[in-house]
């Protein structure tokens, strides 16, 4: 007799364990696909182990449970072979979640649709690891280097992965390629794609049919055979890391992976590259990092200090009058423009101005933002985390005053602005609040490409998501508050966003700061990324923090501030007391905190970072913190933001 543990790979309600133990008269082998029965419902599983029974006797005798018997053997052909396995165990210990999750990434629902799974062909272990190669991409025009690198790979009947931030950016990357391969040899593999195409796809792939695919973070996970090129499109994107669901995986790491298990060639590309990325590239003796200088020379670059703008009109100021002016002769030129905000909607809030007032958000800790844009019937306040939405207000909730003032800059702010001063010019704007679909950021693109002299006022997805083509004139209206932020990744973030702003200028490049000209700025107007890259590595090296030590941020939350606050010091002298298990110096862990915003949704949220400070101690570590960290406790390792 042998127990059996099974990993249904139907997604059943949370409340219900990931995986289910069986009894069966002989030996399953791991990977065979057999029926179990879940709540009287009929499922297929995979065999995660078999033990005999009289290893588990005692656990047995003191079950609250009746053991049932495993259904029929569907197939005794593993379906995973040992390289999905690593991939399965590693993942699994990596990120701190459980086999079961893994394995519904490694064959997801459309692979198994219509139970086609009796006739899969036996999974092939994968061709012998290629020589492997590792190469760093910097400059605006990396991508033109892919078509030849596809090319290669693929005649010589390797697989190509290809990796894009976001599902525009993989189709834009499908058209480029499509100019210079076969259309057949490209394979579109994103979360919009209908289930049977992926379905065809994975089981290409699955069969080792040479061919390049592409998508976004979902493709990382299809079973290849002679995997001999990885490209991971604009690495330092952080549209890469999975944050809304676990695993919270990063694309860089599992492409490491990958490359591990494979070897062949792997390329980050980026303009810039990730600081990670480059540091890699530092100390890898056969690395290249390859720089790919853009065509044109580099834009006229401008500092305007606004406070001197401010005292001069004796107002608050949006737009310079040298912004105007470059802006006026762009447009004489029939030339086109980008300007730059940081904010959706039209102001940040609205505050009143006899008891100073600020409406906030009923379930979460943040002010409403200011919306005035047309797709609402009248000007509306609304919550950019949980979605509220309000009537903007006549008069002050809390005195009655009808003197309400909408505060800070937002995209529809600037755009009224643009409109005052350049009446009857194309105007675009690009943020969420514009394109809530992959569709609708490709019509944005088509129109911005189709145009001939215009104006773009635009968030982050301008530049990452729109993927704005070259303009002659970009400037930044404001970052200020970005600067602000108490987060050891914030200077890297916002290298990130201004060399992408700079990269699309063809002849001016305008920055406006509300502060005096931040450190950071002179790396990017007088500098280089090598030059901020070394001088922001050595800072990281100092403290411990990533790429020279590893970050596992564990989050509380409750609906009462004092249950989340209470289950944060118990979780904090939890993982206190599992510390002493290891070396002195192997990790340091903070005491709770709160999120930057405290409450969300309705949750009140609590941190506590755990800073692994030797990478070789990492593996240990979290074996460690999966014993203490109780199963209700969010966990992100590798998070993008601290707060």
């Amino acid at each position: 007799m042998f127990l059996i543990e099974v990993i249904p790979f139907a997604r059943l309600p949370r409340m219900l364990p990931d995986t289910f133990t069986y009894f069966s008269g002989d030996l399953i082998a791991r990977g065979a696909v057999v029926e179990i029965e879940v709540r009287q419902r009929k499922l297929l599983g995979m065999v995660l182990s078999a033990a005999p029974v009289k290893d588990a006797k005692q656990h047995l005798r003191t079950a609250s449970f009746i053991l049932k018997k495993v259904g029929k053997i569907v197939s005794d052909i593993p379906i995973l072979n040992t390289r999905d396995w690593a991939m399965l165990e590693w993942i699994s210990g990596y990120y701190l979640t459980t086999p079961a999750t893994v394995l519904r990434m490694l064959v997801p629902s459309f692979a198994v649709r219509g139970n086609t799974i009796t006739t899969w062909e036996r999974r092939e272990e994968a061709s012998e690891r290629q020589l492997a190669k590792f190469m760093v991409f910097t400059g605006a025009l990396a991508e033109k280097r892919y078509p030849q690198l596809v090319a290669e790979a693929i005649n010589k009947m390797n697989q190509v992965l290809i990796i894009a931030p976001e599902i525009s950016r993989a189709a834009g990357l499908l058209d480029q390629l499509s100019l210079a391969l076969p259309r057949e040899k490209l394979l579109m593999a994103t979360s919009v794609e209908p289930a049977a195409q992926l379905h065809q796809y994975w089981r290409l792939i699955r069969r080792g049919e040479p061919a390049a695919l592409i998508g976004s973070r979902l493709p990382l996970f299809f079973p290849f055979v002679n995997l001999g090129l990885v490209i991971l499109d604009d690495d330092g994107a952080p549209s890469h890391k999975s944050w809304d669901q676990e695993p919270r995986y990063h694309a860089r790491e599992i492409a490491l992976k990958l490359h591990e298990l494979y070897g062949g060639t792997l390329c980050f590309s980026g303009n810039p590259p990730s600081l990670a990325a480059y540091q890699m590239a530092g100390i890898d003796e056969k690395a290249a990092l390859v720089e790919t200088p853009r065509e044109t020379p580099p834009p006229v670059s401008l500092f305007v200090e606004m406070d001197k703008e401010i005292k001069e009109s004796g107002n608050f100021v949006t737009i310079s009058q040298v912004l105007k002016d470059k802006l006026r002769s762009t447009l004489i030129d029939r030339g086109r423009a980008f300007l730059f905000v940081n904010r959706r909607g039209f102001a940040p809030f609205i505050l009143c101005q006899d008891c100073g007032y600020v409406f906030r958000c009923d379930q979460c800790s943040v002010p409403l933002v200011y919306h005035a844009q047309e797709s609402f019937l009248h000007p509306t306040l609304l919550c950019h985390h949980c979605s509220a939405k309000n009537p903007a207000p006549d008069v002050c909730r809390q005195c009655g005053s009808h003197r309400l003032k909408s505060y800070g800059i937002g995209v529809e702010r600037v755009a009224k602005e643009v409109k005052k001063f350049f009446p009857g010019t194309p105007l675009i704007t690009i943020s969420a609040d514009e394109a809530k679909r992959p569709a609708d950021i490709k019509k944005l693109s088509d129109r911005l490409t189709k145009l001939e002299s215009y104006i773009a006022v635009g968030t982050e997805m301008a530049i990452s998501g729109a993927r704005l083509p070259p303009v002659e004139l970009a400037a930044i209206i404001s970052v200020d508050t970005a600067l602000a932020l108490p987060d050891y990744a914030q200077n890297e973030r916002l290298f990130r966003i201004l060399s992408l702003i700079r990269a699309i200028a063809l002849k001016h490049f305008i920055f406006q700061s509300y502060a005096k000209e931040p450190e950071i700025l002179r790396d990017l107007f007088h500098g280089s990324f090598e030059h901020f890259a070394e001088k922001e590595l050595k800072e990281r090296r100092k403290f411990s923090y990533p790429p020279f030590g590893e970050l596992v941020k564990l989050t509380v939350q409750s609906s009462a501030r004092e249950a989340a606050l209470k289950s944060a010091k118990e979780l904090h002298r939890s993982v206190t007391f599992m510390a002493t298990r290891l070396a002195a110096d192997s990790l340091e862990i903070s005491p709770p905190y709160p999120a930057y915003i405290e409450k969300k949704k309705g949750q009140f949220i609590f941190h506590i970072l755990v800073k692994i400070l030797k990478p070789e101690k990492s593996m240990e570590v979290k074996e460690l913190l999966n014993q203490y960290v109780p199963g209700n406790i969010r966990i992100d390792v590798g998070p993008m933001a601290l707060l």
